[in-house]
């Protein structure tokens, strides 16, 4: 026995003392904030003032200096992160996983992310180009000297230097999770199950009652012209949407207040964009400092400038347009698959050799096909349609860079409202405030005009009409569908200073039936825009405070409608009880009550048997809304469903806590190693969550039975008073700023992320709130 136990307690310190030793080897090479290192590539010395957060702000001499310095610190503290991304933007991510992601890779490479960089590159302006480069000496000045992130020890991967192109990959990559293709093939699928008519049924349609972002009135656009008009002419047609399946359902939220509804008398700008939740995260936050450029705010480890943020005089934000900017179109190949069928004969179809190099295998080549309208994608197994080329707005050249650049140089509405008008993949919603105590709307980005032929009920352009127009892609051969131009900046939606005196943007609708072009029918559902209206509604003088606590809030519109739907059938099964909780629930996704467990169990149960036995493989939220609304659906009375539903749920969501059935959780991309995940902790969470999916603070799950769990949500807030920038407000990230799991600054804003707290990035130096400091010298100093 006592041989045993020496023997078990030997077991145990030699498993300690090899957890312990490969986490020492692992956390080798965080790197100290202070000091004073050699960076090729500046010069002149930059000075790297670190706040107890672990945010930098650069203070440089010249432009490139501080590029410079950005692409060294984005590398210092987030390589792995930025390699990842090129390797998933360039369609080589087998390299560093093996098998596993071939298939991941083949979809990528039909983007052509790396000639599209190409052609953008060759369009940037000397300035642009010189940004990127200095840029890319940063961060081969740290891959130089610097040790690696334990990522690359454990995979035994080391990274090959960063080219200035692979930037603009980064952020068409960002493009294409932002793009709106969400209906056409989940449609085009379900017509050939449900005919197109009653596949139609599943398609989205407008709330002429939802609020939009351009209030009614205020368009006041430019003259249309003939070939500018929706309305079809007789040598016309009308376009339909082309769509292809979302990745995930996009949320974000922005909002500006005048001066009239704040108490600092100047306005109020917030913006939080709901994204992916991951660790690292997605944004890094910095201050620069240099002439001609001073700005704080978040950058995209990888991109070269701030994103979104503020400077003394403007402040701006971002949420996703939702315009409609991927068509697919189906081409008719030859038998042999050499020619493809145009409008004027049949043309040579352009072959394009892949090669895609796999850890541990042998490579993989093999070739793809591109026609004019664009590459041919690869439809998923059993999926029997016609090949369809994609036509996407990101392929076309255009200088975001340069956008960038210029909103944070504006010093006004005019200056911003030039700069803005290049930004234009992806489109965004953006809004803007000023010192000057303006507020506006633009929508920025490229919109495509399609070209319409025909005329009366057959050149109807929404989707969901009776004839079910849409529910297929156009066809590649005929003139229908084509895209002619994009709008210009002048012709997409703007205004400023509304009467209302404030400015809501929430992946609604942008605009309503007075404007005559098309943007989109595929909308987030208007609930968190209706939420913000009426909270801001009230707060007549706004505050720092008082907006942070607005992007904190859980009441969800739909799940308090849909409670009362719940406590009839809760009552026709004799369940009294349950319909007066539900009666006096007011809609807060609170973690510990359990009104939000009920209603959302049993509205996902609900959807399946809505749509199992009609549409199983997709399930749009807009019209079971509508028809639960209506009470009935094609297919027949909801009440029914709506009890057997309740009944399915019961009785463990009527008792669990909703922080219980529905988590928060920020995974790591090997994280999903178990022994890693236990090893280093690279997840953060699962942590109760509250909220949902149509609340101001969204905590998004697609999980359709509980646990619910929620990896989308705020990437970032940031509130900022025009009346004080530097006095209150600030900015927060879900996780931290490192993206080494042995920093103690790699979860250090998770615990203020979910308390709402902010942090202040001020512009003033002196009031930086200085932990350390660093001096990077050029080379040979």
């Amino acid at each position: 026995m006592k041989r045993a136990l020496w023997s078990a307690a030997g077991l145990a310190v030699s498993v300690a003392l090899a957890v312990a030793a490969a986490r020492l080897w692992l956390s080798r090479g965080v790197p100290p904030l202070g000091g004073r290192e050699r960076v090729a590539g500046l010069n002149d010395s930059v000075v790297v003032l670190w706040d107890s957060l672990a945010v930098p702000h650069i203070v440089a001499g010249s432009g490139p200096d501080l590029f410079t310095a950005l692409g060294y610190l984005h590398a210092r503290d987030r390589m792995w992160e930025m390699d990842l991304l090129r390797h998933a933007a360039e369609g080589r991510l087998s390299e560093l996983f093996g098998t596993r992601t071939v298939a991941t890779d083949r979809a990528l490479r039909v983007l052509e992310l790396r000639r599209i960089a190409r052609s953008v590159a060759t369009g940037l302006t000397a300035e642009g180009r010189e940004i990127l480069a200095a840029y890319a000496r940063g961060v081969n000045a740290w891959l130089a000297h610097g040790p690696r992130a334990p990522e690359f020890r454990l995979l035994g991967h080391t990274p090959e230097l960063w080219q200035p192109d692979q930037s603009i990959e980064i952020g068409r990559l960002e493009s294409w999770d932002l793009r709106t293709a969400g209906l056409e093939l989940p449609l085009e699928r379900a017509a050939r199950r449900l005919g197109a008519a009653r596949a139609a049924l599943l398609a989205p349609s407008d709330e002429d009652s939802a609020p939009t972002i351009v209030p009614r009135g205020m368009w006041h656009g430019v003259p249309q012209t003939a070939s500018s008009r929706r309305v079809p002419q007789a040598s016309d047609a009308t376009p339909r949407r082309a769509l292809a399946g979302r990745s995930r359902a996009p949320a974000s939220n922005s909002w500006v207040l005048g001066p009239s509804r704040t108490a600092s008398g100047k306005p109020i700008l917030a913006n939080d964009p709901h994204l992916t939740l991951r660790v690292p995260s997605i944004w890094y936050l910095v201050g620069a400092h240099a002439p001609g450029y001073e700005v704080v705010g978040g950058t995209m480890p990888g991109i070269p400038l701030v994103i979104l943020g503020h400077t003394r005089r403007l402040a701006w934000g971002f949420t996703n347009a939702m315009v409609d900017d991927v068509d697919y179109f189906a081409e008719a190949l030859s038998r042999d698959s050499s020619t493809y069928r145009t409008a004027t004969g049949w043309a040579p179809l352009e072959v394009v050799a892949e090669t895609i190099a796999v850890r541990g295998g042998a490579p993989l080549v093999y070739r793809r096909g591109r026609t004019a309208d664009g590459p041919l994608i690869e439809r998923p197994p059993g999926d029997s349609g016609p090949p369809l080329a994609m036509r996407w707005v990101a392929q076309d050249v255009s200088d975001e860079f340069g956008a960038l650049l210029g909103m944070a140089r504006a010093a006004d509405l005019a200056g911003f409202s030039r700069a803005v008008a290049g930004f234009r993949s992806p489109e965004q919603n953006v809004v803007y405030a000023d010192t000057a105590g303006n507020i506006a709307y633009f929508l920025a980005g490229h919109v495509p005009l399609r070209r319409v032929v025909g005329d009366g009920a057959a050149a109807r352009r929404r989707r969901g009409s009776e004839d079910g127009l849409g529910a297929e892609p156009q066809a590649g051969w005929a003139a229908a569908g084509k895209w002619q131009r994009y709008l210009t900046a002048a012709e997409l939606p703007h205004f400023a200073n509304p009467p209302d005196r404030f400015i809501v943007t929430a992946n609604n609708r942008v605009i309503g039936g007075e404007y005559p072009f098309f943007l989109s029918d595929d909308w987030e559902l208007p609930y968190r825009a209706q939420r913000l209206h009426d909270l801001l509604w009230r707060d007549t003088a706004a505050t720092v405070h008082s907006v942070a606590r607005e992007q904190l809030d859980v009441v969800d519109l739909f799940c308090r409608d849909m409670a009362r739907r719940v406590a009839d059938a809760a009552r026709a099964v004799g369940r009294r009880d349950l319909a007066d909780r539900l009666g006096a629930w007011d809609g807060t996704m609170a973690a510990d009550r359990t009104e939000p467990t009920l209603v959302w169990s049993w509205y996902r149960a609900l959807e399946r048997r809505v749509y199992d036995a009609v549409s199983p493989d997709y399930r749009p939220a807009a019209p079971l809304h509508r028809w639960l609304a209506q009470g009935r659906s094609p297919w027949g009375d909801m009440a029914p469903l709506e009890r057997a539903a309740l009944e399915q749920v019961l009785p463990g969501a009527a008792t669990t806590p909703w922080g219980k059935a529905h988590y928060t959780i920020q995974r790591h991309p090997l994280g999903a190693v178990a022994a890693l995940r236990w090893l280093v902790g690279f997840d953060i969470g699962p942590e109760p969550s509250a909220g949902g999916n149509y609340t101001v603070n969204v905590a998004t799950s697609e999980d359709s039975v509980a646990p619910f769990e929620s990896t989308w949500g705020p990437s970032l807030r940031h509130v900022v008073d025009l009346g004080a920038v530097d006095g209150a407000g600030g900015f927060i990230l879900p996780t931290g700023q490192s993206g080494h799991p042995f920093s103690p600054h790699y979860r250090d804003q998770a615990g203020r992320w979910r308390r709402g707290e902010l942090w202040l990035l001020p512009l003033e130096l002196r009031r930086i709130r200085v932990a350390a400091r660093l001096v990077l010298v050029p080379e040979g100093r």
